[in-house]
């Protein structure tokens, strides 16, 4: 739950970018003089900060609070508008925004669409309420040196929690894009433009061997005991090949691993329970043959020779090749699907005997200042590339499809998350320009009357933002090969 980015309906949507909207016009009132940014999606809200050298304090937030709830006593606190685009790069140029006015270059539109809170004049890039009765019920928290924005009207019943464990992987990796001058699209378009920077996915990659070699460190520590490992995350998180990749490392240390896919437990679609508007909940535990999964765990456990069960997604059924498979001693089981944190599987196996694993893509980049990329955006665009490719699936099918797969991460993944012992953040730095030209291949084919046609335009339009860049320099190891192909390993 802390990871979710709850997306699923353009209104939910249409108040973040609202809110954020009312925050950002009430810094730029309130603190003119100091940076302002709105980052990454935390526990149920946005973490946002004036920079990592100015903290923010309670009377700050008290100042920016009111001033919000100022604004909407407005019959009309936002404004929807189009404006010339010259407005906006004056606007931009006064105030020294060369992360905007990168952007702005890459709006096609004159005018641009834009919305207005008072004096506050920005660019729009997603729907926005101008309701003030739905943005009422809102909140800002202390958190570190920032603040997280959250609201319950928008997000029913939002509990409290706090998120530890991840927080602390963000911010590593927003320290590492800090030291390599790279936080939002126009730093990483001029590394890769103006200075043809062909070192940074190296740099990136290099981060990821670094990180998995030390998890597989990590893991030998508690070998045998703690034998069976668990790898969880939501969708397109590039656990398949995090897995890959770890059993590489973990040979590296003397040890060997033999790793199960959760995928391949699925049960057949004819067995599968269909949901109330007869589609298929993939991302449900129900969907998982789960007893027949645990006992061929404990049969590896225990020495036994099993089959190796299959799952064809183009059939919608499994079954078994004529491979066989068998635990050696010196090695580690791992099991990688998106229910690894789910409580079942050490409640039945001993949480004794097993080490879990959380693999998410989380970005560090933001549009700019006050625009953020969604982490599941990222998510959603490694899918469309992998489902197109590999699973027969189209862009207008995938895009159905995800606020399902959505809901399912919030009901079943995130909720267990902090339960991992360790955490990997599987994004890249340059993972979207190299993504970006099959992307767009596969989106611009949604059919012009289909229902999807608006989330593939919007993500059309975010794809515009990012500069691509040539496939071939993605390595055959990377965890994008698992979405783009011509890859290193089978799958």
């Amino acid at each position: 739950m802390p990871e979710k980015e709850r997306i699923h309906t353009n209104g939910t949507v249409a108040a973040h970018s609202a809110l954020g909207l009312l925050l950002s016009a009430a810094a730029d009132e309130l603190f003119p003089e100091r940076e302002f940014y709105i980052e990454h999606s935390f526990i149920g809200g946005f973490y946002c900060h004036f920079g990592q050298n100015s903290p923010a304090t309670r009377d700050e937030l008290n100042q920016l609070s009111q001033r919000i709830k100022i604004y909407l006593q407005d019959e009309r606190p936002i404004e929807i508008i189009e404006v010339d685009r010259s407005l906006l790069e004056e606007r931009f140029q006064l105030r020294e925004r060369g992360d905007k006015l990168e952007i702005l270059g890459r709006i096609r539109q004159d005018p641009v669409p834009a919305s207005r809170c008072r004096q506050y004049l920005d660019y729009r890039l997603e729907p926005m309420s101008t309701d003030p009765e739905a943005l009422q019920d809102f909140n800002l928290a202390l958190y570190d040196t920032g603040f997280v924005l959250r609201s319950p009207a928008v997000d029913a019943d939002l509990p409290e929690y706090d998120s530890p464990k991840l927080y602390q992987i963000i911010q590593q990796r927003e320290e590492w894009g800090r030291a390599l001058h790279v936080n939002n699209l126009y730093q990483l378009n001029a590394r890769l433009v103006e200075n043809h920077d062909l070192q940074l996915p190296l740099l990136a990659e290099a981060l990821h061997e670094k990180t998995i070699a030390e998890i597989a460190d990590s893991l030998a520590g508690d070998f045998p005991q703690r034998r069976t490992v668990f790898i969880a995350g939501p969708s397109s998180s590039g656990k398949t090949t995090f897995s890959k990749r770890l059993a590489i490392q973990v040979k590296v240390i003397m040890l060997d691993t033999l790793t199960v896919s959760m995928d391949d437990y699925f049960k057949d679609r004819d067995e599968m329970t269909p949901s109330t508007d007869g589609s298929l909940d993939f991302e449900s535990l129900d969907a998982m043959d789960v007893e027949l999964l645990t006992a061929d765990i404990r049969r590896l456990l225990a020495g036994e020779t099993i089959q190796r069960r299959k799952y064809s997604f183009r059939k919608g059924r499994g079954y078994y090749n004529d491979e066989t498979r068998q635990l050696d001693e010196n090695a580690f089981l791992a099991v990688e699907g998106i229910h690894g944190l789910n409580p079942v599987f050490p409640e039945q196996l001993g949480a004794e005997t097993v080490q879990r694993i959380y693999v998410s893509a989380i970005t560090q980049l933001n549009i700019d200042n006050e625009h953020r990329v969604f982490s599941s955006d990222n998510r959603l665009i490694r899918r469309l590339v992998r489902d197109a490719q590999f699973r027969g699936y189209s862009a207008e099918e995938t895009l159905s499809r995800w606020p399902s797969v959505r809901q399912g991460e919030d009901r079943y993944i995130f909720t267990h998350q902090e339960q991992a012992d360790l955490m990997f953040n599987s994004s890249l730095i340059y993972e979207l320009c190299a993504l970006r030209p099959k992307a767009e291949a596969i989106l611009q084919a949604v059919p012009a009357h289909s229902p999807a046609r608006a989330e593939a335009d919007r993500l059309l339009m975010f794809l515009g933002f990012i500069t691509p860049i040539d496939e071939g320099a993605v390595p055959r190891t990377s965890i994008l090969r698992e979405f783009l192909g011509n890859g290193a390993f089978e799958y």
